[in-house]
C-alpha cells in the first residue's frame, strides 16, 4: 500500500481476522468459496488486477503427503481467483511446497503465463520446504479448461485410506499374490 499510488484499488482476503491497513480493504473470508470471489469482485467494480499475491496456507500435521496436497490445493484455489481477476500481463506470486505435486504446478503456471521463476527468499527458514513462484505477463487465454485448476485432475491424489494392521489375529491378515 506504501508503493501503490493513492487511487489502487488493494484488497486483502484471510480466514483469520486482520488489523486494518491504510488503504487496503481487507475481507474474512474463504478463497475456496463463491462468496469470496463475489466480494472481490464487488470491490474490483468492473476493474482487473495487476498482481495477485497468495501467501496462504492451510492448517499442518496430517503428514506431509497430505499438508503439501493441501497446500498445493489451495494455490489451484488462489489460481482461479487469479485467471478471473487478473489483467492480461498481469503477475501472479504464490507460495508453493516442494512436493511431488510441484512440477504439476509449474506446468500449470507456465500454461497460463508467459515466464515463470521460482526462489526461495533469504526471509525463508532453509529446512522449511515452502518455496514462492512468480508467474509473469498473464497470457489471459480465452478459455481454460476446467481440469486444469482442479487439485483432483492436477495432482496425484493422496491415499486418504487409513491401512489397517492386524496385530493380534495373523490367521485374518490378507494374503499376497505377487502375480
Amino acid at each position: 500500500a506504501k508503493q501503490m499510488p493513492v487511487e489502487s484499488t488493494i484488497i486483502a482476503v484471510d480466514l483469520m481476522p486482520m488489523k486494518p491497513i491504510h488503504n487496503v480493504k481487507t475481507f474474512q473470508e474463504d478463497i475456496t468459496t463463491q462468496k469470496c470471489r463475489n466480494v472481490i469482485k464487488a470491490e474490483l467494480r468492473g476493474k482487473s488486477a495487476d498482481v495477485v499475491l497468495h501467501d496462504g496456507a492451510p492448517n499442518v500435521g496430517g503428514g506431509w503427503d497430505k499438508d503439501a496436497f493441501d497446500q498445493n490445493s489451495l494455490v489451484l484455489h488462489s489460481l482461479r481467483l487469479a485467471v478471473e481477476f487478473l489483467a492480461k500481463g498481469g503477475v501472479f506470486v504464490t507460495k508453493v511446497f516442494r512436493s511431488a505435486d510441484y512440477h504439476a504446478l509449474i506446468y500449470i503456471f507456465n500454461q497460463l503465463f508467459e515466464k515463470v521463476q521460482a526462489t526461495k527468499p533469504a526471509a525463508s527458514r532453509n529446512e522449511s520446504a515452502e518455496i514462492f513462484v512468480v508467474c509473469l505477463n498473464y497470457k489471459a487465454p480465452s478459455y481454460i479448461d476446467p481440469k486444469l485448476l482442479n487439485p483432483d485432475y492436477a495432482f496425484k491424489q493422496v491415499n486418504k485410506e487409513t491401512t489397517e494392521v492386524n496385530l493380534f489375529n495373523q490367521k485374518t491378515a490378507r494374503k499376497r499374490w505377487r502375480d
